[in-house]
């Protein structure tokens, strides 16, 4: 049976059942959704085929990952075991998968730019390739999403594990939905931060902004279902759409963020529009007032649900901050934040805020696929902010990100007629807009042989981009290093210069 037909509302919960476990095994479900059209012309395995390599491809199945055999997988998904076999054995043959004799079937080891151009190997990769003939890792990564370290310090990050260590752990699963504490923190830190008024039971704890909106879109949509969803944006959205089957309505966007009037003038509005209003990813305008309103009064228009992605929304320099959409709209508006920015990515910790009964629902979908957050986690995330000590951290990697902003804008001052930085006034990025004549693809590439990764504008595209950039993450790197890789930066801008 396929996920988004499981009944939600008023499942009973069976009490977990202890069993001794002889060895490893596979996962009982796949960890990605499939959605098979079965009354379409296309054959059941060439679907599963595409779904599992574009899972594999887009990461969502990682290099490693043991899969559920052949025969769990299709008592999963209602079908019979000879269109499993089948789609396994051709992913092997594309040397996507890769089978273990008395041990299953994993995910092959692809090279990273497989991944990134989505094209499966010809053969499959050998296991161990040769050091000499693999390109050099850059020393410096200009990665978005990438923090600096978290220090043990006054921010109280080390007391609050310390803490954590000190209490006893539940001996009983949690809810799904998160701590009831936790998540009463949260509404009290959205309240003072984002002027957004919520209550502990509209919030539920994820892994991060993936992870919820992953868990929206299971809910809301089914196969074949369209959701809008910003041009240039993120790829990781564009690949949940894929990987559930959806259908993506790129909307471009302008200096006042989404445009609303293209996303009208479809002829049949998307059923969830994800956005990022606060600090457009990757080109960091800011949605205008303006701009917000039309959104929310389409939403209501159409029925359609906005996602609010607020990704960074704590990191702002330059004016304060617009009231948020979930603080204009608490009916078609799901808001997602996360604390990967404030802490660090591999805390893995976001929540989302949903109007209505949509939060229990997704939280008893979370039960199914994945279960409450660490205990660990939420545990030491709820003294952070109970105790001001996220707020303080806030303050402080606030003029630490700013003083990281001025050396890049200093940096690129040597080719300032051959770059136009944007999206500096807030976040941990910048987009910087190439001068005709020069390509950012090429640039990069020139980048990374300097000793510097970074991404083209291009690869945030839906299609071929109408202007050429390269998205630069200072996060991550010392005022040091992120002098030396702006410096290689622009040596390899200067070298493309016309």
């Amino acid at each position: 049976m396929d996920l988004h037909q499981w009944p939600i509302e008023g499942r009973s919960k069976m009490p977990p059942v202890e069993r001794p476990l002889p060895g490893p095994r596979a996962k009982p479900h796949l960890a990605v959704p499939v959605a098979l059209d079965r009354d379409g012309a296309r054959p059941l395995v060439a679907q599963l085929v595409e779904a599992l390599r574009e899972a594999v491809l887009s990461g969502l199945l990682p290099a490693g990952e043991r899969l559920p055999s052949t025969r769990t997988l299709a008592q999963d998904l209602a079908v019979s075991r000879t269109v499993t076999a089948e789609a396994y054995t051709r992913l092997e043959a594309e040397g996507l998968l890769a089978g273990r004799s008395g041990s299953g079937t994993y995910v092959a080891r692809l090279n990273r730019a497989a991944r990134r151009t989505g094209t499966a190997p010809a053969a499959p990769a050998p296991a161990a390739p040769d050091p000499a003939q693999a390109p050099p890792r850059p020393a410096f990564a200009l990665r978005t999403g990438e923090t600096g370290p978290v220090h043990e310090g006054s921010d109280g990050w080390a007391r609050a594990w310390r803490a954590t260590a000190r209490t006893a752990a539940p001996t009983r699963y949690q809810d799904a939905a998160g701590l009831p504490r936790l998540r009463t923190a949260i509404a009290d830190h959205l309240a003072r931060t984002r002027g957004l008024v919520c209550a502990p039971d509209d919030i539920v704890v994820t892994s991060g902004t993936t992870q919820s909106m992953d868990l929206v879109l299971r809910t809301l949509l089914r196969a074949g279902d369209t959701v809008g969803c910003e041009d240039p944006g993120h790829p990781v959205v564009r690949s949940l759409i894929r990987v559930h089957g959806l259908e993506a309505a790129p909307v471009p966007v302008d200096d006042d963020g989404a445009r609303v009037d293209v996303l009208a003038g479809r002829a049949h509005a998307p059923r969830l529009m994800h956005v990022t209003p606060s600090h457009q990813f990757p080109l960091g305008v800011r949605m205008s007032v303006g701009r917000r309103l039309d959104l929310v009064m389409w939403a209501r228009e159409h029925r359609s649900w906005i996602v609010e992605d607020d990704y960074d929304s704590e990191y702002r320099y330059n004016g304060p901050p617009l009231p948020s959409l979930a603080g204009l709209d608490r009916e078609r508006v799901i808001y997602l934040g996360t604390l990967s920015k404030v802490l660090t990515p591999a805390l893995r910790c976001g929540y989302l805020v949903a109007p209505g009964g949509l939060p229990r629902r997704i939280a008893e979908l979370k039960d199914i696929v994945d279960g409450p957050l660490s205990w660990p986690v939420q545990h030491t995330v709820l003294r952070m902010l109970t105790t001001g000590a996220l707020e303080r951290r806030v303050r402080r990697t606030r003029l630490h990100y700013a003083r990281a902003r001025t050396v890049l804008r200093e940096a690129l001052e040597p080719v300032a007629d051959l770059v136009t930085p944007t999206g500096l006034e807030a976040g941990l990025h910048a987009v910087l807009l190439l001068a005709d004549g020069l390509d950012g693809a090429r640039v990069a590439r020139r980048a990374a042989e300097l000793g510097v990764e970074v991404a083209p504008l291009s690869a945030f595209r839906h299609g071929p981009s109408p202007t050429e950039g390269l998205v630069v993450g200072y996060g991550g790197l010392t005022p040091d290093d992120l002098a030396e890789a702006a410096a290689l930066l622009v040596r390899a801008i200067a070298e493309h210069r016309p």
